[in-house]
């Protein structure tokens, strides 16, 4: 409808809307968040006793290695890792795209002004220019009936809420690999250690046998026999420091920083981490709650459920109101002239037809990817699991281990000493030192990365149960909102 004169019917407007919106509903399914069935406890675990390890431990669980490098290079990775920014703009992303889906749901009003000159001629072929100038408001608003613009809604908000826990479980994955890494580099530190001081003593030895040769106790071959054992022995070192400098070069670069620029900082040797001796992880219903992957999978899964109910509101009648108010006249001062004033009000309805079926398809479709997403809800629980329980194997096995390792290297050193004495004395042949030395060597490597397994599985641990990062990002947008 038109009316020449008169005040707009913003009234009118108004009241048509509400009344539409009052009486609509959000078609599809509601979304109810699923109730997996999880075991009462894990199978190879106790809670301590002891009340030093706590569940609130697992937020900042690196601090309880009592190692002030870790911390260093874990706040340094925290501030400044690259995969942590691309986290942080997923969220900012997912914030905005909410925003641009809640304006939808609001009716959109723009604002026009505009001149122009008109010639106009009369009879005898006269002209005369004139101005002219036109104004407008223009206003439109799609009534949500059956909810499509709430589904919508929901879906953007689950995904920001799938983008935080992606942000968190980045953290807590960085942090456990800055941690790991940083125990392989002292590894390989201790077994670079381990293999140089082997090196000197076999060279007493090598010098042993040729003074023992020279005074005639001992034949060449005494001698052969320990530079081969020497060379072997040496010829591990360069590959030992190959695999220490990559393993800094991947901290400088999981901390966001050059090889150059880590070196630079500078890192004084120390031992291998030792992984406290308890840690409360509490039952996998804790876990549930605490793995970001897992609250990621669901909010997806929140996600797509809203689709559905999206795809579902395509399927029924849409409606539109569509207000103007315009005035022209031929001085800017009559713009505001009643008499200049033009509204209008239309009310449109539109339905599909002939495309129902491709719609119904897409509903269909849509029911098929949630179904994906609880598929991948439930195996990431399912890996979930599994990743906490191969941690306390771990741990377990390398706990039985660390004992009898170092009871062996014990007994392999005396072994040695008592070679080494029974040499010199000539109550013994060469190839008993030999064997003495290599079984040394190899016991005490084995020992280090039996220690470097057991502070490994106590990080997988950790992180496995949740632990290391539980906040959302508190960063606001570009516009200082946060949805």
């Amino acid at each position: 409808m038109s009316r020449a004169n008169g005040s707009p019917p913003v009234h009118l407007f108004l009241a048509t809307g509400l009344s539409f919106a009052l009486a609509g509903c959000a078609v599809g399914p509601d979304y109810v968040a699923p109730d997996p069935a999880l075991p009462g406890d894990w199978t190879s675990y106790a809670e301590p006793q002891n009340g030093e390890a706590r569940l609130e431990h697992l937020a900042d669980w690196w601090t309880l290695f009592g190692d002030p490098t870790l911390n260093d290079l874990i706040e340094r990775a925290i501030a400044a890792n690259p995969d942590r920014d691309l986290a942080l703009a997923r969220v900012r992303e997912a914030r905005a795209r909410f925003r641009v889906t809640r304006a939808e749901s609001y009716p959109a009003v723009s604002a026009s002004v505009s001149s122009s000159k008109v010639e106009n001629s009369d009879l005898s072929g006269e002209s005369e220019w004139r101005d002219v100038y036109d104004a407008g408001i223009d206003a439109s608003w799609e009534l949500d009936i059956f909810g499509g613009n709430k589904r919508s809604v929901e879906v953007a908000e689950a995904v920001i809420e799938a983008r935080q826990a992606d942000y968190a479980d980045v953290m807590t994955s960085l942090v456990a690999e800055v941690a790991l890494t940083y125990v392989d580099m002292r590894t390989l530190e201790e077994r670079l250690r381990l293999t140089r001081a082997s090196v000197d003593a076999q060279e007493e030895t090598f010098d042993l046998t040729r003074w023992r040769t020279e005074a005639g106790l001992t034949t060449a071959l005494d001698v052969e026999q320990s530079r081969a054992n020497l060379e072997s022995t040496r010829a591990q070192i360069p590959a030992l420091e190959r695999d220490f400098a990559q393993s800094r070069n991947k901290l400088a670069f999981l901390l966001g920083e050059t090889p150059g620029d880590f070196e630079a900082r500078g890192i004084t040797p120390a031992a291998i981490p030792a992984a406290p001796a308890n840690l409360a992880i509490g039952v996998p219903a804790d876990m549930l709650r605490r793995r970001n992957d897992i609250r990621s999978a669901e909010r997806e899964l929140a996600a797509q459920s809203a689709r559905i109910g999206l795809a579902t509101a395509s399927l029924y009648p849409s409606f539109r109101l569509t207000g103007s108010v315009s005035s022209s006249s031929t001085n800017f001062s009559g713009l505001f002239d009643s008499s200049a004033v033009t509204t209008s009000l239309v009310r449109g309805i539109s339905a599909p037809i002939f495309n129902f079926g491709q719609l119904r398809a897409n509903v269909e479709a849509e029911d098929a990817l949630y179904e994906q997403s609880l598929s991948v809800y439930k195996k990431t629980i399912l890996n979930a699991l599994r990743e906490v329980e191969d941690a306390l194997a771990a741990r377990a096995a390398a706990a039985k281990s660390a004992s009898l390792l170092q009871d062996a290297v014990e007994a392999a050193t005396s072994v040695r000493d008592l070679a080494t004495q029974e040499y010199e004395a000539g109550l013994s042949g060469f190839i008993e030192v030999l064997d003495a030395q290599r079984t040394l060597l190899s016991l005490q490597e084995q020992h280090a990365l039996n220690r470097s397994a057991e502070t490994g599985a106590m990080i997988s641990l950790y992180k496995a149960a949740g632990g290391g990062w539980s906040a959302a990002p508190q960063d606001t947008d570009s516009n200082g909102e946060n949805p």
